[in-house]
């Protein structure tokens, strides 16, 4: 278990687990009996180290939007390769700068 921290790290690598089979946030939270909130910190964390500069996007995308706690925003948009089942980029907020 790291400093500071209630779970421990293979807690955390199994929850990364489970999200990477296509489940969802509350059904994971369920079968490890913690808060959907962990479980989408510890999504935050796994997407975060899979992140990488994308300079072609491929055929097909799919964005979804999540319910996070990024600064301050309550919603965070993912925009993901569904073929290769990865992250390309967590947009931390929808607004539009002009």
């Amino acid at each position: 278990m790291e400093r500071y921290q209630r779970q421990s790290v293979e807690f955390s690598q199994a929850i990364g687990m489970e999200l990477i089979n296509d489940k969802n946030f509350k059904d994971v939270a369920d079968r490890f009996d913690t808060s959907p909130t962990t479980v989408m910190r510890r999504f935050d964390q796994v997407s975060a180290s899979m992140l990488r500069e994308t300079n072609k996007l491929p055929e097909v995308i799919a964005i979804d939007e999540y319910k996070g706690d990024a600064g301050g925003e309550k919603y965070q948009t993912v925009i993901a390769d569904p073929v290769e089942r990865k992250p390309l980029e967590i947009l931390k907020t929808a607004k539009k700068k002009h």
